[in-house]
């Protein structure tokens, strides 16, 4: 067995990391993230309903989260999240022309939430325009929080 101060004095050239890296696959690293890191774009049904249960099963744990979170002034990388979230919610407002999105069936749904993506990569500035309006609603819901 190789001790780890020989391991360090070993020489490691660039073709011995070339060769590791190309060795490497999607499961060797799957272990590394968590769930929640992972992005699930167009996921089937039968995996909705599953995450719907996982979710309904945390509800109460969430709830309480939350309360505890709107106590506090957000950070600024919560700030931007609400703005991104606040610029898709107005791109498919004006997408939606009025409908309501539940009414719509999922392929409609499916396409008017890519083209509403499609909108947002085109209109990249519309979330930092949006940001000090965020901002200031939160340090008015922080303010009036104290009044009641």
């Amino acid at each position: 067995m190789i001790r780890f101060s020989e391991f360090i004095l070993e020489e490691v050239t660039e073709e011995d990391l070339d060769a590791l890296i190309e060795s490497i696959e999607w499961e060797d690293i799957i272990h590394m993230y968590d769930d929640s890191e992972l992005v699930m774009e167009a996921i089937s049904a039968t995996e909705r309903i599953k995450m719907s249960q996982k979710l309904k099963s945390r509800k109460y744990l969430m709830a309480m989260a939350r309360r505890i979170k709107l106590r506090r002034a957000a950070p600024t990388d919560i700030l931007t999240k609400r703005s991104k979230v606040s610029a898709r919610k107005m791109v498919m407002r004006k997408l939606l022309k009025g409908r309501n999105k539940t009414e719509l069936s999922a392929s409609e749904r499916n396409n008017i939430e890519a083209r509403a993506s499609k909108m947002l990569s085109m209109m990249k500035n519309l979330p930092t325009k949006l940001l000090p309006k965020v901002r200031e609603l939160d340090r008015q819901r922080v303010a009036s929080r104290g009044k009641k």
